[in-house]
């Protein structure tokens, strides 16, 4: 199934140290208008994506339950990504009401005070009352950035969201755009022992457990519940910006076309660089490496360091 994310806004009411979109206080006055955001949704009914909702801030802008209630009325599986603060039980109530499936809520530590040096004063506990308004009416699942500043936290966030009843853990390999600075980045050889600890946790917990933006979990993972690694970007997964741009994923600064240029399955079939990352014609150690049908290497992480978006990825370690 294509996973396709959709950044309505770039609004949002925190400031993120490592914020992929540099969202800001306020909407960006290009963002897609409802008109054009209908239309869309009409125009990649016949794909039947998973959608996510993301931004900023997408419970900021004004109209995002009129566009969940027309997604899901044309058959949409539809997700939106929150940072939880803005979930009142008024707002709860309209996203159950929007056919809104699950909502996933940014949680960078168990520790509050970890969280709001990241998110800003308050947020945690703001995320948690969120979650709360949620229970009972939406699935929830919790999405954790691994930066240099939290690495130390991953058992305690799996106990956490064990504790508060997620429905899944998503664990997200910094990559450094937008806000994201090299200096937060994990060391190669630290994010395989994290990739080791994760699976280890994995195993005991009774939720779906996913890892992004580290490929390489491919070849360490278990049989178990989610996902387990392999880069999606261009091939089972794709962005599209509050302007309507469209990139093979959030961390993936090529630009592959403009919705209000072209018809969103034009793109999503032609494109020549999205073509490319299917064919899987990979350079350097990742062209070489056994695991490349099940990994395929972060082509993010690629392209940042080389400027060639299927050359090796940097943060490997295998030596093939």
């Amino acid at each position: 199934m294509l996973i396709l994310a959709w950044e309505v806004t770039a609004a949002c009411n925190l400031s993120c140290g490592y914020c992929r979109a540099s969202a800001s206080f306020r909407p960006d006055p290009d963002e897609l208008s409802t008109k054009e955001a209908l239309s869309f949704l009409d125009s990649i009914v016949p794909l039947q994506p998973m959608l996510i909702l993301s931004g900023g801030e997408p419970l900021l802008r004004p109209d995002i339950f009129l566009i969940a209630r027309h997604a899901t009325s044309l058959g949409l599986r539809v997700s939106l990504a929150s940072n939880g603060t803005t979930l009142t039980p008024q707002v709860a109530d309209e996203i159950k009401a929007s056919g809104i499936s699950r909502v996933s809520i940014s949680l960078d530590s168990a520790d509050p005070e970890k969280h709001d040096l990241i998110r800003g004063p308050g947020s945690f506990q703001a995320a948690l009352q969120g979650i709360e308004n949620l229970r009972g009416k939406v699935d929830f699942q919790i999405n954790n950035t691994l930066t240099s500043r939290n690495e130390s936290d991953v058992p305690a966030i799996f106990d956490l969201a064990q504790r508060i009843g997620a429905r899944a853990l998503h664990f997200f390999f910094l990559v450094a755009t937008g806000r994201g600075r090299e200096e937060d980045l994990i060391s190669p050889e630290r994010q395989e022992e994290l990739l080791l600890e994760i699976d280890r946790e994995r195993a005991l917990r009774p939720f779906e457990v996913q890892v992004t933006c580290a490929p390489q979990y491919a070849r360490i993972a278990r049989p178990g519940r989610g996902r387990a690694g392999g880069c999606l970007a261009g091939r089972n997964f794709v962005f599209v910006s509050r302007k309507g741009d469209v990139y093979p994923c959030g961390y993936f600064p090529l630009l592959v076309g403009n919705i209000r240029e072209m018809n969103f399955i034009e793109i999503w079939e032609n494109a020549p660089e999205l073509r490319a990352l299917r064919e899987r014609t990979l350079k350097g150690k990742c062209g070489r490496c056994s695991y490349a049908s099940i990994c395929g290497g972060c082509r993010a992480r690629a392209y940042a360091e080389t400027g060639d978006f299927l050359e090796a990825d940097p943060s490997c370690l295998l030596e093939v």
